[in-house]
C-alpha cells in the first residue's frame, strides 16, 4: 500500500470521530435518535476500519516532521532503518594551557670607579621607635595559574573532576555558593586552584 494512502487512513482513524460526532449532534433534531445511532455507528466503524488498515499495511514507520511513528503491526524484533539525523558540528573543546612564569634575572652590579671620590656619609641620629600595629591580612587573591571558560554542557562537578580538584575547593577559589555553581553561564570564567 502506498505511504500517502496510509497517512490518509491514519488521519481518518484519528480525526474523523470528533467532527463526525459534532455534525451528528447538530443534525439531531432532523434525524432523530435512530438516525443518530446509525450515524455514530458509521463514523466509528470508518475510524476502526481505517485503524485496522493502517495496522495491516506494509509500511512500518511513518515520519511526521522529525518524529517517527512505529505502526502497531511492527514486531519488536523487526529492525526499522531510519536515515541518520544530522547533528550540528560542535566547536573543538577549549583546552586550558599553562603560561610559564617569568624567571628572575640578576640585577646588574656596579663596578667601582677608581676616579670617583667617596661621598661624605651622615651619621644617624636616634629616632623614636614605633611599636608595630596589627594590620589585617589581605584576602587571598585567586590563583593566577589556571583559568577555565565555561562551555555549553559543562557542569560544576564535571569541571572539578576534569582538573582533579574537589568541588568545595573550586567553590572557595571562585567565591561561589552551591546555588551559583548550579547556574553556570556559558562564557563564565572560573579559577582552577
Amino acid at each position: 500500500m502506498p505511504e500517502p494512502l496510509v497517512y490518509l487512513f491514519l488521519i481518518v482513524a484519528l480525526v474523523l470521530p470528533v467532527p463526525g460526532v459534532m455534525l451528528l449532534r447538530l443534525l439531531w433534531p432532523r434525524i432523530g435518535q435512530r438516525g443518530m445511532l446509525i450515524g455514530a455507528s458509521a463514523v466509528f466503524a470508518c475510524a476502526i476500519l481505517s485503524a485496522l488498515i493502517v495496522a495491516r499495511s506494509e509500511v512500518r514507520v511513518l515520519r511526521i516532521g522529525s518524529y517517527s511513528l512505529l505502526l502497531p503491526g511492527t514486531q519488536p524484533l523487526d529492525v526499522a532503518v531510519l536515515p541518520p539525523l544530522e547533528e550540528p558540528a560542535l566547536p573543538p573543546p577549549v583546552v586550558p594551557t599553562r603560561t610559564p612564569r617569568p624567571t628572575a634575572t640578576p640585577a646588574p652590579t656596579a663596578t667601582p670607579d677608581a676616579t670617583a671620590t667617596p661621598l661624605p656619609t651622615a651619621t644617624a641620629e636616634p629616632t623614636a621607635t614605633l611599636e608595630p600595629t596589627a594590620t589585617p591580612a589581605p584576602p587571598p587573591a585567586p590563583a593566577a595559574g589556571r583559568r577555565y571558560v565555561v562551555q555549553a554542557g559543562d557542569t560544576f562537578r564535571a569541571i572539578a573532576e576534569r582538573f582533579g580538584v574537589s568541588v568545595p575547593d573550586l567553590l572557595r577559589a571562585n567565591n561561589l555558593t552551591p546555588e551559583q555553581a548550579d547556574n553556570l553561564r556559558v562564557g563564565q570564567e572560573l579559577v582552577i586552584p
